[in-house]
């Protein structure tokens, strides 16, 4: 059984270059299903408990599987505001075991109920969520 997020916690998501727009803000399209996807993968800072935010978002860094690129973004959602406004979407703890080439990724999460990527409503939810993104951060840490 996969446990359901608690709307008192935040997941971030990368958003590559591409898709962040001049005056700072991400692309909607980042919360858009590829056709593969029946989940969008993020991940869940809380699961880092007793940690500062800086400290969370080490943790996500060092546990992506994605190749994170310095222009790179993560944004941040809270869940509670997300299912306020979107109250179809679940968002659901989904951790990844341990490979011969990754740590495993206990904070990592899916982001579900959203239609498919290519379809008109794919495109409004995933403008409304990115205009409810709270913060945006570096996606490499300092140094």
């Amino acid at each position: 059984m996969r446990l359901e997020l608690p709307d008192e916690s935040h997941v971030v998501r990368y958003a590559a270059a591409r898709h962040i727009h001049d005056d700072g803000s991400v692309d909607g399209y980042i919360f858009r299903l590829r056709p593969q996807e029946s989940g969008l993968s993020v991940h869940w800072l809380e699961y880092f408990s007793g940690r500062t935010k800086p400290e969370q978002l080490e943790q996500v860094r060092r546990l992506s599987r994605l190749n994170l690129r310095r222009n790179g973004r993560l944004a941040e959602l809270s869940v509670g505001l997300t299912r306020q406004e979107l109250p179809d979407l679940a968002f659901l703890s989904q951790p990844m075991a341990a490979t011969a080439q990754y740590p495993a990724d206990p904070s990592h999460s899916e982001i579900t109920g959203l239609p498919p990527g290519d379809s008109p409503q794919a495109a409004l939810i995933g403008d409304l969520m990115a205009a409810l993104v709270q913060n945006l951060y570096p996606a490499l840490g300092e140094g």
